[in-house]
């Protein structure tokens, strides 16, 4: 290595020394110079330490000296002030006077705009804009009489549909969705073919490029957008045919919305029209022209919601018979909130021209308000196509219209926040604000996490809805019918399936574990440390399981219950303790319905046995008490007849799984002979039959001459002997005595 080197990294070596004193020392004034260094950093050490260096190393060395060097000399400059900026009120009041100025120039600007319009005419027929006038008309005249002729011929070709439509009158929802999206698909056939048609020939048969925008441009805002625009105000109002009327209206505001926002769009597309032809003669009155097109267009769209704000309400109510409060609220209030928000989203426009932001444009503002304002109406179509796409309803009673509902709501919601979802999409994207792109890796955190902190909640939701519409279905299959009994009719029903008995607790431990998994993953997606949560869980757990054992046993001896099938909804069960119908079943505990109303709550943990008297099948045995000489076998006969009457009666088909018939004699008792019958039926519908048999059998012993025994008292007094009246009574008393002793159950 040369001196030269050797001197270079020597000085290097301790340059880098004194730097990194320097960023680690005390100020400049406290230090003491003349400082020597030690032994090890002499020169002569560092030379001898140096020169075992390749050349390389020399430089890398060198490198990080200067950079070193350049770190220091930054920390020691002296720091710039930083200037504060204007205060918020400030700021409001910048805001504020850019705003008021802009709107008094607009006005100032008035005469001149006039001026610019009537001179954009004038240029427009002088031939100045788009060539000779008559030029400019006839090929706008050759671009529709090209457009109307093809569109002609596809209405002659689809007249026939056209015809059945109007010929047809549909009944459900289904066949108005059917007539209005073809009628409305041949309306836009049409208008498609003619604008194609007319776009081909202005290319082909115009030559001069000038004159052919003009009188396609004129075609497009003159022509096409408000029959486009009517095409699409025909497909919901349908103001000549209330029958394929799409959402609830009567047919005054159906036309008048129908004709109000076609005159509109009519307006709108001679101001753009207007606007271009002024473009093309070089008159131009800055942002005039669009703030008082803007402020006319909202005028005009404030004035008909509040023309037609009775009908807006009940478009949005639809033709549900009982809707709920919020919906009839918010019914109410849109027509005001939608004038509002007109209002608002002008002056927001205003506000950000004032202030030199694009984001906010006229046409995008046009737009939002369209989205904006006919939401309720599309919501309203979305329940009504909504409530055709619902299954019918599964079973019957008041469970399975309960159930269906339920179905039905939950439909509804999920596509309203689909619905919802789109809506916000749309007007982000409107504004240029991708809302998928904030959700990247290449977007900002709090962008980021904001966004998935919604689709969280967003799929909590619709986890949540369509839990309950599984559950809900399940339940309006599998629930039978609630029926009337009699007013002497005992308990103990067939109850309800066993999925329908055990769907409630699921339904309750799904929403639980949505609920709890949907916070957890909201929260961590904020930021908030959810393992002390989790923890904080586990404990508690535990201590509720130490403190609790009554608690934990109850729960896991209904687990085995309900594993076991032991009870079900609607079952008249026996607990030793009580009875009753269930009518509630709980994860600690069930509801007993007594017999006299009163409402058992029996814990899972105290039931030592139970006894179902409602499952599978029910035997009824009926006892019958006749006078000795009576013929059994002509009373066996009457039994078997009677069993077979019954069951052939309608009402009772699909109910007696066994007839009644007779069991012969089961004993003698002091009054005559004991006779029985019996029958099995299905659970609960052994009483119906009992009462008929009863009826029955009455009938056929009174027509066959068998007397039903009663209970005598016969006194045997010899022929010799006489009584006076005295002892007669006497005698009569006794017998009495005799007769009024408890007789015995005539059935069992």
């Amino acid at each position: 290595m040369t001196g030269a080197w050797k001197t270079c990294i020597v000085s290097s070596l301790s340059s880098l020394f004194f730097a990194v004193l320097l960023l680690i020392s005390v100020p400049a004034q406290a230090q003491d110079t003349t400082t020597s260094l030690p032994p090890a950093l002499q020169p002569e050490a560092m030379e001898k330490l140096v020169s075992d260096l390749d050349q390389e190393q020399v430089e890398a060395l060198n490198d990080l000296m200067t950079l070193l060097q350049q770190s220091a000399a930054a920390g020691n400059a002296p720091t710039q002030p930083v200037a504060e900026g204007p205060g918020f009120v400030d700021q409001l009041r910048t805001v504020l006077g850019n705003f008021g100025t802009m709107i008094l120039d607009h006005f100032k600007n008035l005469p001149s705009l006039f001026t610019g319009v009537f001179a954009g005419i004038g240029a427009l027929i002088a031939g100045d804009v788009a060539g000779p006038v008559h030029i400019l008309i006839g090929a706008i005249a050759l671009i529709l009489a090209a457009g109307f002729a093809a569109e002609f011929v596809v209405n002659r070709i689809a007249s026939t549909k056209r015809e059945s439509i109007k010929s047809q009158n549909p009944e459900s929802l289904f066949e108005t969705v059917k007539l209005v999206s073809t009628r409305a698909g041949l309306d836009l056939a049409g208008l498609i073919v003619f604008a194609l048609v007319a776009y081909i020939v202005g290319k082909i048969a115009i030559i001069d490029p000038t004159t052919r925008s003009f009188a396609l441009q004129a075609v497009y805002w003159l022509v096409f957008l408000p029959r486009l625009i009517a095409a699409l105000l025909r497909f919901a109002l349908a103001p000549n045919r209330r029958e394929l009327r799409l959402v609830t209206a009567d047919d005054a505001t159906a036309k008048s919305l129908y004709r109000s926002f076609t005159t509109l769009f009519v307006v709108i597309g001679i101001a753009f029209y207007i606007r271009e032809v002024m473009l093309g003669a070089n008159v131009d009155a800055g942002g005039t022209f669009r703030f008082f097109v803007g402020f006319g267009v909202n005028l005009w769209i404030i004035l008909v919601i509040w023309r037609a704000r009775n009908g807006l309400t009940s478009i949005i109510l639809g033709d549900d018979d009982d809707p709920t409060t919020g919906l009839e609220r918010m019914a109410r209030f849109w027509p005001y909130f939608s004038m509002i928000f007109i209002a608002f989203n002008w002056l927001l426009v205003q506000f950000a021209a004032s202030m030199g932001i694009e984001a906010l444009t006229a046409g995008r503002s046009l737009t939002v308000i369209a989205l904006v304002i006919f939401a309720p109406f599309l919501d309203t179509m979305v329940r009504g196509i909504v409530s055709h796409v619902v299954p019918p309803m599964q079973g019957e009673g008041p469970v399975a219209e309960a159930a269906h509902l339920q179905t039905r709501h939950s439909y509804v919601r999920i596509a309203r926040v689909a619905f919802l979802a789109v809506l916000i999409y749309v007007v982000a994207r409107i504004y240029g604000l991708n809302l998928l792109a904030l959700g990247a890796d290449d977007g900002s955190a709090v962008a980021r996490n904001s966004v998935i902190f919604l689709l969280i909640l967003a799929a909590g939701y619709l986890a949540w809805e369509v839990t309950n519409l599984w559950v809900s279905r399940q339940l309006a299959k599998d629930s039978p019918p609630t029926e009337s009994q009699d007013d002497d009719a005992e308990m103990g029903g067939a109850g309800k399936s066993r999925i329908a008995t055990i769907l409630p607790l699921i339904r309750v431990v799904l929403q639980v574990a949505i609920i709890t998994l949907t916070g957890l993953l909201a929260l961590s997606q904020l930021g908030v440390n959810i393992t002390p949560l989790l923890a904080g869980a586990g404990v508690v757990g535990l201590a509720v399981g130490f403190g609790a054992q009554t608690l934990v046993r109850d729960v896991v001896a209904g687990i085995f219950f309900l594993m076991d099938d032991a009870f079900r909804m609607g079952e008249f069960i026996s607990t030793g303790g009580a009875q009753g119908t269930i009518e509630k079943i709980s994860i600690r505990s069930l509801q007993l319905r007594g017999t006299k109303g009163a409402v058992h709550v029996v814990p899972y943990g105290e039931i030592s046995n139970l006894t179902n008297m409602s499952r599978d099948w029910v035997i009824m045995k009926l006892q019958f008490t006749v006078p000795f000489d009576t013929d059994v076998e002509k009373v066996r006969k009457l039994f078997k007849r009677i069993g077979q009457d019954i069951m052939e009666m309608e009402e009772f088909q699909g109910d007696i799984l066994a007839p009644f018939k007779g069991q012969g004699v089961t004993g003698v008792d002091d009054v005559g002979i004991l006779v029985r019958g019996k029958f099995t039926t299905k659970p609960g519908k052994q009483f119906g039959v009992r009462k008929e048999i009863y009826k029955r059998v009455q009938k056929a012993f009174e027509e066959n001459g068998i007397q039903f025994a009663r209970k005598e008292v016969r006194v045997n007094i010899p022929d010799n002997v006489s009584l006076d009246d005295k002892q007669k009574d006497a005698v009569a008393g006794a017998a009495a005595a005799a007769v009024a002793e408890p007789p015995k159950p005539a059935g069992a």
